[in-house]
């Protein structure tokens, strides 16, 4: 079976990329950063020397820098309040 789409023009996937990126804020990309820190952590364990514990304690530092950063650092603040 094949999906047909109805008067629907086909977008570019890297368009779609792009546009998804430019949507997004300050505090998308920091959520992105907390998964990717431990899967280049995975990674680069993998493949040197590193033990597995060592890169994931790396991993879990820069993922609390993330969440204080975005929880206390620099809060999100209500444009509407003033």
């Amino acid at each position: 079976m094949y999906e047909s789409t109805i008067c629907r023009p086909e977008r570019d996937p890297v368009e779609t990329l792009i546009g998804a990126l430019a949507a997004a804020d300050r505090y998308d990309i920091l959520l992105l950063v907390v998964p990717v820190a431990f899967a280049v952590a995975l990674v680069a364990a993998s493949v040197s020397s590193v033990s597995h514990v060592q890169a994931m304690l790396v991993a879990a530092v820069v993922g609390a820098t993330v969440v204080v950063d975005a929880c206390y650092w620099n809060p999100p603040v209500d444009q509407d309040s003033s």
